[in-house]
Formats: C-alpha cells, structure tokens, sequence
C-alpha cells in the first residue's frame, strides 16, 4: 500500500513538471505601433519640463503670446494658462485670457478629460472627453455645446488605427455636417505626422486639403507632456485643431521638431535654436514671401 502511494505520487508530480514544460508561457502583448501608445514606460521623467512658452508675430513684436504650464507630482501636466504681455503699457503684466485644465483618473498617464474657460466668460466651461484602450490609444473625444439654435448638440470624432495611419470620422448629433472634416494622418515611424489629408464637408463639393510636414532629429520640448497624444489627434471639428494648445502648427509629439509644412505650394519654414542638451530654446516661423524676416518667433523657458 504503500508503495502503491508513493507511484502514484510520482506520477502526479512527474504530470505536473510535464504540465510545466509542455505549457506555452503567456507573450507580452507587443504594440504593433508603438507610437500611438503612453506608458510609464515610454513617458520618460525629465528634468526638462517646459515651463512657459512666449511667442509674438512681427506685426505687432510688443504683444506677447504666453503660455504657462503647470505639473502635479507625478509631473503630469494639470494646467496650461493663456494670455499676454503687452510691453506697450508702463507697467506690461501677464493678462489671463483662458485657462486649460486637465483631469486624471487615479495615477493614469493620459487625461481622462479636458477642459476650458475662458476669463470673459468664467461661468462658461466646454469639457472636452476622452477614452482611450488599453494600449494607450486615444479612440475617440466628445464634447456637448451648443449649436447654433441654442439647442444642446453633441460631438463625438472616432478614431481608428491602420498600420502607419490613423483615420479621424466625426459624428454629429444637433450639428450640420457642413464644414466638418474627415481626417486622415500618415505616421512616420517615430509618431510624428508626416501628411494630413483633410476632406472638408461643403454642400457645393467637398473639399480636400493636404498637408506634408518635414522634421528634424532635436528634441521638441512638448515630447514630456504627457498630455501631448491626447492633444495629437485633435480634429479641427473640436475647435482646436490637431495642434493647439501645443503649437502655432501641426506637429508630432515624438524627439523631432517640425522644420517645415506644406499645402500644395505654399511652404512654411521653421528655424530653431538649440541648447547644448538639444532642446530648442527659440523657434522662428518664416512665411514664403518673406524668407528674411520671421513672420513669428517662440520662445522656449525650461
């Protein structure tokens, strides 16, 4: 018997090890595009955060154009302030003109929704949502407004992943088509957007625009904003843009900084002044009847 006992004993243990080795170990899910995707991984800590951002237009060089970004501990951006110097006045302070707020659900990377007021109209809030998947994708943003009967309408841009391209569809409920664009982005291998072809809805004919953008190997100084892939496939139906609070421009959120955009032969050319550590410091935005003088200069404070 008690032989019978330890036979069979060994023939459980000999099953399991035999379990052990003959059962395929689980794979990590490996991102197929890796530069859609946020991770406490890929967003690195830094101890370059950009702090505040001036810019001015050689059309009127006294007023300045300030942004003011503000991190929590975990060095997520929570705030981007919106305003402007006016170095005409005696005595030139920083005048709020809108404030952007972010919002986090628990230690997530990625805002959960976004959000802004302007001072004018401080009681008046437009709230921006978003969801992302589990790899970090952001797949679609909505915001309620209201149209322009005054009725409640909301909006809703879905956005779907192919390979090296990303497809931005809008859907309207209490908005007219009318205007809306229907976006499709082509990805450089790093994640900056390397053509925007946009069709415009009009009653008269579509219309469709497209845009190609070239970079550099520097690092752009929004690449540790974490909020910048939620800002990145912002579609123009939001209000914003696909660019805006983060750039005059449309640009990437990868190490590259944008040197110029093209809209079937109008170029703009952009110009950078680098630190030793590579982050620029100064940006000049040249227009193409006017290669000498800057059309707009940016300021980078770390």
């Amino acid at each position: 018997m008690k032989y019978s006992f330890i036979a069979a004993l060994l023939i459980v243990i000999m099953l399991s090890c035999n379990k052990e080795i003959t059962a395929p170990e689980p794979q990590p899910t490996i991102d197929p595009m890796p530069q859609f995707a946020v991770s406490a991984k890929t967003f690195e800590a830094s101890v370059k955060f950009l702090k505040r951002e001036i810019f001015y237009t050689k059309s009127n060089p006294l007023v300045k154009n300030v942004r003011i970004f503000t991190y929590d501990n975990a060095k997520r951006c929570t705030e981007i302030k919106l305003g402007i110097i006016d170095s005409s006045k005696t005595n030139p302070v920083f005048e709020l003109k809108q404030t952007l707020t972010f919002a986090y659900d628990g230690s997530a990377l990625l805002p959960s929704s976004f959000s802004s007021v302007k001072t004018v109209f401080p009681n008046l809030v437009t709230t921006f949502y978003y969801k992302h998947n589990s790899q970090g994708r952001k797949i679609y943003d909505s915001v309620r407004v209201k149209n322009q009967n005054g009725d409640p309408a909301d909006r809703v841009i879905h956005y779907v992943y192919d390979n090296d391209k990303v497809y931005a569809t809008p859907v309207m409920k209490g908005f007219s088509m009318e205007g809306t664009s229907l976006d499709t982005l082509s990805l450089l291998t790093r994640g900056n957007i390397e053509k925007l072809v946009s069709r415009f809805i009009r009653a008269t004919g579509d219309q469709i625009i497209t845009y190609a953008f070239t970079y550099d190997q520097f690092i752009s100084p929004y690449n540790k904003l974490n909020i910048a892939n939620s800002l990145y496939f912002e579609s123009a139906a939001l209000g914003i843009g696909y660019n805006v609070p983060l750039e005059t421009h449309y640009m990437g959120v990868t190490t590259n900084n944008m040197t110029s955009w093209t809209t079937g032969n109008y170029t703009v050319n952009f110009k950078y002044l680098y630190t030793q550590d590579q982050y620029p410091v100064r940006k000049e935005m040249f227009l193409p009847d006017d290669v000498v003088t800057p059309y707009q200069v940016t300021l980078f404070e770390y």
